[in-house]
């Protein structure tokens, strides 16, 4: 969602928006940076860009995403920009009722939270290529949320969508449900687009948050939406659909079965039968039909997560979560994925038992393999370009070129 034409304020300083790489977010920040994953309507950056009232004139990233980054967003990556001095905000920033906070910062002032983390500042040019050494005049600590990792996202749709609509009321065209699409109740918003073609006979409970149908979405008949809770353009949810609430499912996404609190960034499929629930799915993901996933331990305990080879267990301070799907996964009929499962990207799981807790980047997971083996690039590639058609379009050199270097790191050739 882009900033509003009448809210693209000129002669101010230049917003820059950075990701400071301190985030925990898996495969998921593979293909790009963490203030690209989806919140609610809009991705961290489009929100931040909202409610500041400009689009960012520049973004750092880290530069192994920098080329995508700078092709997906159309922003100059990892150059500052031609100012005396530029607002900089952390692109983890959840939290937009600090917006007045940051808004008010005068140069060399700045705003950390209770760790210390850089969360805004007005920095002097010379600082802002380098803002873990600047030095500020003045430093103010505040309470604020930051994303952390995937679950700080999927925990807080409801508070985030909220958001999203009073950022953009009035910006947006929307129709009551019609009596031939079903029924609708409940004391929250309920927005549809005129586009969108619901029913017979769906249901939309408003009782706990609002429900959002974007356009050109496509709504089988029998489906029942629960908010709060999005379906963004041009995504189509199958017939008897059981969307529970605090989901998000992005633009041109195919969803079904019974999904709740999750986030599916975009151009995602779901369509059959089966249980996905708090969790995070990536881009041009597959999940096949009768998958199911559990985000509750038999124990009730805390779900403690494995995001990298390399890295210890992560708690996420939740008894509900469920996996992490990386971009390009590939999960055929009937896969059983355990609580707090992490999905690496370009992975294909076809075995009929569950994975372990951390499945590989570009893992090829099929029964009676002889140790592990990894998907080749070629048929990765192969497979990526056939899904990707589907939707009318087609890998970009540059993700191809950052799809190819993964692949190299995880297979170490």
């Amino acid at each position: 969602m882009s900033v509003p034409a009448d809210r693209r304020e000129s002669g101010l300083i230049p917003l820059v928006v950075f990701d400071d790489g301190k985030g925990q977010f898996g495969p998921l920040t593979d293909l790009r940076a963490a203030f690209q994953l989806r919140a609610g309507l809009s991705t961290i950056l489009e929100r931040i860009e909202s409610a500041i009232g400009r689009e960012a004139a520049a973004l750092m990233v880290d530069p192994g995403v920098e080329t995508l980054v700078a092709e997906s967003t159309g922003r100059a990556v990892n150059a500052v920009p031609s100012a005396d001095a530029c607002l900089v905000v952390n692109g983890r920033l959840l939290d937009l009722s600090v917006m007045a906070r940051i808004s008010a910062l005068k140069i060399g002032e700045s705003l950390v939270d209770a760790d210390g983390t850089l969360v805004a500042a007005v920095a002097p040019r010379a600082m802002v290529a380098n803002l873990s050494r600047a030095t500020w005049n003045s430093t103010a600590t505040i309470e604020v949320s930051l994303a952390n990792a995937p679950w700080d996202l999927t925990s807080r749709i409801g508070a985030t969508l909220d958001e999203d609509l009073r950022m953009h009321s009035g910006h947006t065209r929307a129709r009551s449900l019609r009596p031939d699409e079903g029924q609708s109740f409940g004391k929250h918003t309920i927005r549809i687009d005129p586009s969108a073609r619901l029913g017979p006979f769906c249901v939309i409970d408003a009782s706990n948050g609002p429900v959002i149908i974007g356009t050109d979405v496509v709504v089988r008949p029998l489906s029942v939406l629960v908010g709060p809770c999005a379906v963004l353009n041009g995504s189509i949810v199958s017939e008897r659909a059981l969307i529970k609430a605090s989901t998000v499912i992005g633009p041109h996404c195919r969803v079904g079965g019974e999904v709740g609190g999750v986030i599916f960034q975009s151009y995602s499929n779901k369509s059959h039968d089966g249980h996905l629930g708090d969790s995070f799915v990536g881009e041009w993901v597959n999940i096949g039909a009768g998958t199911d996933n559990s985000n509750l331990l038999n124990t009730y305990g805390e779900v403690f997560v494995r995001l990298e080879a390399d890295c210890g267990l992560v708690r996420t301070g939740r008894k509900f979560w469920g996996s992490i799907l990386g971009d390009h996964a590939k999960l055929a009929i009937g896969t059983r994925l355990m609580t707090g499962t992490t999905v690496g990207t370009g992975a294909m799981i076809a075995q009929s038992r569950p994975p372990a807790s951390l499945v590989p980047r570009f893992a090829w997971l099929v029964d009676g393999a002889e140790g592990p083996r990894s998907f080749r690039f070629d048929k990765f590639m192969e497979t990526a370009r056939a899904m990707m058609a589907r939707r009318h379009t087609a890998p970009t050199t540059a993700l191809e070129a950052r799809l190819r270097a993964l692949h190299a790191k995880a297979t170490e050739s």
